[in-house]
């Protein structure tokens, strides 16, 4: 359910989305992409040099930050972690070209509320984009499954203690890790909106989080997402 922003006129508005990026080509193509779909708009593309400019717009919604800027993915994670301080009620969606699970997880250290790949198609970057806009996470497929494994040391496989988790706080678990929003998984559980930020809170002190992000992150490292 994308949240609604609406207009003076009562009109719901499209989602803001500023795209920082390497190349132009690569800006010019999300921002076609993105074209296709009336409940988004792009505010502009930069260079992360110039991507303050974006971050200096109060409509600015969600970010796209491509993590190879400069040639280099650690001029992504710091350019995403300079816009989440800068601007925390700015979403950020990081795009990397490759699977690289070093740099999928340091961009979301460094406050990346979304994760995707260069060839993640078109409909699920557009999807993923409306979630983060509305305040919930998005681990594309490809991500998770980069992410989904065991911890090995000198190639024995070590598995670390997982928390007891009751059935309804596995299922609003499973739920986070899909994009549901808060409002959502209260509707899709039929439960009151105040019981599921309850739920969140006893489920991030067992599995020693504070946010939604590692909580998910979490879940797919340790198998417990579904």
């Amino acid at each position: 359910m994308l949240e609604s922003s609406l207009t003076d006129t009562g009109v719901t508005a499209p989602v803001a989305v500023g795209i920082v990026a390497d190349r132009k080509t690569t800006a010019a193509a999300l921002a076609e992409v993105l074209s296709a779909d009336p409940e988004l708009v792009v505010l502009g593309t930069a260079d992360e040099h110039d991507g303050a400019s974006l971050l200096d717009q109060p409509s600015l919604r969600v970010l796209i930050v491509n993590l190879s800027l400069s040639g280099t993915p650690a001029s992504g994670i710091a350019f995403i972690r300079h816009a989440k301080a800068t601007r925390p009620d700015v979403g950020i969606l990081s795009l990397k070209r490759q699977v690289d699970e070093h740099q999928l997880r340091a961009a979301l250290d460094a406050g990346a509320d979304a994760c995707c790949l260069a060839v993640t198609a078109a409909s699920r970057i557009r999807k993923a984009i409306k979630v983060v806009a509305d305040g919930a996470t998005w681990l594309d497929p490809e991500v998770a499954h980069a992410l989904f494994h065991h911890e090995v040391h000198d190639g024995i496989t070590v598995q670390e203690p997982v928390p007891h988790l009751s059935p309804r706080e596995s299922q609003i678990l499973r739920l986070l890790v899909e994009g549901y929003t808060n409002e959502e998984i209260a509707a899709h559980l039929e439960c009151a909106y105040p019981t599921v930020r309850t739920h969140l809170a006893h489920l991030y002190r067992k599995l020693g989080v504070d946010e939604r992000v590692s909580a998910a992150v979490y879940a797919l490292r340790h198998g417990i997402a579904g």
